[in-house]
Order: C-alpha cells, then structure tokens, then sequence
C-alpha cells in the first residue's frame, strides 16, 4: 500500500510520521525505516528518539539515499563500487574529449578549458538525474535542426565515452542509485521492511525509480507531502502536488492500493504565509489573535534586529 500524508503544515505532517513509526516501536514492529533528506537527517534521528523512545533504534532506523547505498550494500552482503571525486571526473571528462576530438566541433575546445569541463560535467550531473541517457540526447538530436542538434549529438557522444571511461575504472557517484535499484531488483529488501519517507518537495527522476520500487515491492510505503492536495493550483504548494499526483499515477499503474491521509492545519500566524506565497498580497486573517508584521528599515542588521 501507499501512504500519501499532505498537509499545508510540514511540521505537522512530520509529528504524524514520527507518531506512525511511535506506535510501531510500541508494538515492538521492526524493520522501520525513515528515509530523510541529508539536511535534517541528523535532527530526524534525535527527534525520532524523543518520540518514540529509548528503544526506538531496535526497530526502527533514518537513512538518507545516501545511507541507503550503504545500507543496501550490507543487506546483500556486497561492496558499494569505488567512485571517482570531482578531481578524476574531471580528468576523465578531459580524456573522452580527447577521444573525440576528430568528431567534435561546437566542443572542440573542451579539453584544452577546464571551466569548461566543469560546465559539461553539471550538465553529465543533471542527465543522470533525470535518467537522460547518451541514446536520449542521440534521439532528441534527430529531432532537432541547426547548432542545437549538434550539440546534442556532440553531448551524446560524449557522455558516451565517459560512462564508457568509468566503466573500465571507478564508477561515476551519480551513478550510485543506479547501482542501489540494481541491487533492490535482485534482493528482497523491499519486502523485508516498511519506509516512512519525509522532507522532500519532490524526487529527482533517479530517486523516483527507487521508490517506485519500494512501493511496488513493500507492504507499507507512507510518503509525507507539503502540499493542500495532490496537484495544487497553490504556487506554495505545486511542487509537492505535482510530486503526490505522479506518486498515485505510479502506485495506480503498478496495482498498489493509495491512501491519502489529510491533516489539518494548525490555526498559527504562519497559516496566511503559508496559504498564499507566491499568490499575491498576503491578507491578514481575522480569526487569528497573532498577526506577523513585516519590518523594513534602511539596513538589513537594523530588520533582523
């Protein structure tokens, strides 16, 4: 089953989580994980342990996805592959270059600028996240007329060889859920726990394919939105909604029971804030006792203080 818990309140919406995994720890129900953004992985672990107790890491444990590598790895007793830093991405960016040097034109002059291989190597960052293969680039550049379909095919090419390069030697770290799904695909992790996920607005593409695992495969998937509905029209909340929306989408596609838990909104002065970011003026809510007040003086320092 999934689990969508929305509300406009994201400390409420957390409260909710923690007081799920409480009750699962109360009933002594193990294999609990809560997977949290790398930010506030640390503050969700001590305040995990508030809730639900000093046994709490019996039964239930925070992983980030970066966590989750590690703690996939040890699940099937395999090792995580050695990844190259920024320094050997850079290298190794220089010598598919110069691989292709006789093919590229727009990127002539890649290997010869490292700015410029830095450049090309956020660009390899955003591909990988978005799960954009070299065939994807090939394909849209097919489509596409004049510099822009060269660049493409130029982009193509060499991301090819890149992947190629690390291949032979130390795998690209946004590599890494790739290799994660892999291992879920041929393991039972899945089925053997229930995830409680927290935090994120949204998912890149790479993150999206584990969870659609994890939902596809675990008994209980709850993920945790902040957002009114599932595709919000408010601009506060669009990112989250859109992201619950493709969550049911993909859960309704594999078969999988959704469930959708709403919690209220607390009635405090940050609820106009919240309700209308981004739509215009903020107009003060005459049920509330407390209002919040905009300071603007001359100087920062003097506003904050």
């Amino acid at each position: 089953m999934l689990e969508l818990v929305i509300g406009k309140d994201w400390i409420a919406n957390t409260n909710h989580i923690l007081s799920m995994i409480k009750d699962d720890v109360k009933h002594q129900l193990n294999n609990r994980i809560l997977l949290v953004p790398e930010l506030i992985s640390h503050d969700m672990e001590r305040r995990l342990c508030m809730a639900a107790g000093d046994t709490a890491s019996r039964y239930a444990e925070v992983l980030t996805f970066t966590r989750l590598v590690r703690r996939v790895a040890e699940y099937g007793c395999c090792e995580i592959p050695e990844c190259i830093d920024n320094g050997g991405r850079i290298v190794t960016m220089a010598a598919a270059a110069r691989q292709l040097h006789s093919q590229l034109k727009v990127y002539a002059a890649l290997e010869t600028k490292p700015e410029f291989l830095t450049q090309i190597l956020d660009a390899v960052d955003e591909f990988k996240r978005c799960c954009i293969t070299a065939a994807d680039l090939r394909y849209a550049s097919q489509r596409t007329e004049g510099v822009l379909a060269q660049k493409l095919e130029e982009l193509s090419l060499l991301l090819e060889a890149y992947d190629a390069l690390c291949q032979r030697a130390k795998r690209d770290p946004r590599d890494q859920m790739n290799w994660v799904l892999e291992q879920l695909e041929d393991s039972d992790f899945a089925q053997n726990n229930t995830f409680y996920i927290d935090g994120f607005p949204d998912f890149t593409r790479q993150h999206m394919s584990v969870l659609e695992h994890l939902i596809q495969h675990s008994a209980h998937v709850t993920v945790s939105l902040n957002c009114d509905t599932p595709s919000s029209k408010l601009l506060a909340f669009e990112k989250a909604g859109q992201t619950a929306m493709h969550l049911i989408k993909m859960a309704q596609h594999a078969g999988v029971e959704v469930k959708i838990t709403q919690i209220d909104d607390t009635r405090t002065s940050l609820r106009p804030v919240r309700e209308y970011l981004f739509q215009g003026k903020i107009q003060p809510d005459p049920t509330l006792t407390e209002q919040l007040c905009l300071c603007r003086t001359d100087s920062v320092y003097r506003e904050c203080q």
